[in-house]
């Protein structure tokens, strides 16, 4: 079976050699090495590296095997791979090997020499002399087609050395030309200052390590070595222990989505997955995530007695009941089944209908509060959109309107709706926000348990589709982040709220919740070396940022980003004093306590 093996995260700084035996198998995959990866290797290595570009699987014999505690490692070697050494398989080869910081059952091999157990063959790489450095003249050639590998950054600092230097050394060059007999090939020896091949390496250098903060083409000496002295003093390893705090994990069949609710009472987590009676689902149909003690406990719901514990699009608990609304426009009420066994069993104790036909209706977007559950709905190939509210504890109806009938009880003239993308919200507000476009306008609307609108409000033109809503205390506002900024769209008040410009590179998942009387933002960051979640709390007052970013959780990116190796499904809740931050990266589900 081929290694397509993930790998955890960890925290290991320790920098020990060691040597180990293994073999490369046909059947084991290659690994391409994200530039997070290549920067910190450069860093570790201090500037003196051949970039790699993959990682090899190599199979340990049986003796390293117990002592690493893991049959494979990943090998990744800093020097080039002459002579097809990584593709050849099922011979024994020996290296020296260094631990990668932040990954399991990682390391980097230094040596560009390798050791065949049979004959010791050896690489050897050198596209220059050594000498060029202590006793340059023009007796010392360099082949210009092996300097030219943009991924040989190796003697970086004692080319920084020669950045002023006069002395040269012969460059050789290959070419052809065209002739009348079919062309030639055309030898060009030139003397060269050695302070122009120090710009040329450096020059791959800015190319390749750029968000290190590389100084220009043109920069001096000093500027360089300078440059060079900050980046080599870089702790990547402390950046990763600076994200390490409470942590719990279970692997997953599969990396997917789900619901996620806080029960209040008993100071739980439930993770509802929306297709709980499919098969491959069956380890995460229903997860308890419990802080008292960092347990992940398994629970099932789906069941051929229960054909309604299907499709669920929104839930909430209660004291270890679950109140749900599925895409059949099914409410149903479930509860732990007393059980001696590992796994427990939610039974579905009540089940109401809440559209007599629902065959062709689509749900659209569903808000559930403790009191109430609003149903945004409308029917198949129409844009006959309908609202609808129920007790979310016994599920019966309390109102149910057309959105033309809303309208015109906002005193809004009919048009061509064009709806905007439902607001991703918070169980913050009692109400639930309607959010769409009108004539060119965008206009929220905010309705009460009765579907009667308590509030209609113009917004900014320039409001995205894609906005994130909340409503705490008096501050009610629409919000979103364009590349590393974070913008406020206030309802029912004229004063424009500043932006936050954040330090981080900001991605696609980020959440925001109260927090006391001000605001707690969590968003997925990345940098140079990590991959992660930080944290930043929101003045509420003045909607500016207080303190710095803390990191919630830090990881190195092995390979470059994609959404299998990133965080997904992002989610956070308070209990008591303490946050409870869960995501899904790769099959892993992780927990971690703020």
């Amino acid at each position: 079976m081929a290694n397509n093996r993930k790998f955890q995260v960890e925290v290991d700084t320790m920098e020990k050699v060691q040597s180990v035996t293994g073999r490369f198998k046909s059947d084991y995959r290659v690994v391409q090495l994200s530039f997070a990866m290549e920067r910190l290797l450069f860093v570790l290595n201090k500037g003196n590296i051949y970039l790699p570009e993959s990682g090899f699987f190599l199979q340990l014999n049986q003796a390293d095997a117990k002592r690493l505690g893991t049959k494979d490692i990943l090998l990744i070697p800093l020097f080039p791979d002459r002579g097809n050494l990584f593709y050849n398989y099922d011979r024994d080869f020996t290296f020296e090997i260094i631990a990668v910081p932040g990954i399991k059952d990682c390391y980097y091999s230094k040596n560009a020499s390798f050791f065949n157990a049979h004959n010791k063959d050896k690489i050897e790489h050198n596209p220059y002399p050594a000498s060029i450095f202590d006793r340059s003249n023009l007796t010392d050639t360099i082949e210009w087609t092996k300097f030219i590998d943009d991924r040989d950054l190796r003697d970086v600092p004692r080319w920084i050395e020669k950045l002023d230097s006069k002395h040269k050394v012969m460059v050789h060059y290959v070419g052809c030309a065209k002739t009348s007999d079919g062309g030639e090939t055309i030898h060009d020896y030139r003397p060269t200052v050695l302070a122009d091949l120090a710009k040329a390496r450096l020059r791959y250098l800015s190319n390749t390590m750029e968000r290190l903060g590389v100084p220009t083409e043109d920069a001096s000496k000093q500027v360089w070595q300078n440059w060079l002295d900050s980046v080599i003093r870089i702790d990547p390893g402390g950046q990763l222990a600076k994200g390490a705090k409470k942590v719990w994990t279970r692997k997953l069949a599969e990396n997917t989505k789900a619901l996620s609710a806080l029960d209040q009472t008993k100071g739980k987590i439930i993770r509802l997955h929306p297709q709980p009676d499919y098969l491959n689902f069956k380890d995460q149909q229903l997860l308890s995530i419990n802080p008292a003690d960092s347990s992940i406990q398994v629970g099932k719901i789906a069941s051929p007695q229960q054909p309604n514990a299907a499709e669920f699009v929104d839930f909430r608990v209660e004291n270890g009941t679950l109140f749900s609304i599925n895409k059949q426009f099914r409410w149903g009420q479930y509860s732990a089944e007393p059980s001696n066994e590992k796994t427990t069993f939610y039974k579905e104790r009540a089940s109401k209908k809440l559209l007599p036909m629902a065959g062709d209706m689509i749900i659209d977007h569903t808000y559930m509060t403790p009191e109430h559950s609003y149903i945004l709905y409308h029917k198949d190939r129409t844009a006959n959109y309908e609202m609808l509210c129920v007790n979310s504890k016994t599920g019966t109806i309390i109102a149910q309107k057309t959105v033309d009938k809303l309208l015109a009880e906002a005193h809004i003239a009919k048009g061509k709706i064009e709806y905007l993308p439902a607001a991703t919200m918070n169980s913050t507000s009692p109400d639930f926000p309607l959010l769409f476009k009108l004539n060119e306008v965008i206009y929220h609307l905010s309705l009460n348990a009765k579907l009667v609108p308590v509030e209609t409000v113009k917004l900014p033109a320039n409001l995205p589709w894609y906005p994130s809503y909340l409503s705490a205390d008096k501050q009610t506002f629409y919000f979103d982040k364009v590349d590393n900024e974070l913008y406020f769209f206030p309802i029912g008040q004229k004063e424009s709220i500043p932006s936050i410009k954040l330090k981080d590179q900001l991605f696609d998942r980020y959440i925001m919740l109260p927090d006391g009387d001000n605001f707690r933002f969590f968003y997925e960051y990345g940098d140079a070396f990590t991959h992660g979640i930080k944290t930043i709390l929101i003045n509420s007052s003045t909607f500016k940022q207080e303190g710095e970013a803390e990191v919630i959780y830090a990881y190195v990116q092995l390979e470059n980003e994609s959404s299998e190796n990133t965080p997904n499904d992002l989610n956070a809740f308070k209990i008591g004093d303490k946050w409870l931050v869960s995501f899904m990266l790769e099959q892993e589900l992780m927990v971690i306590e703020k």
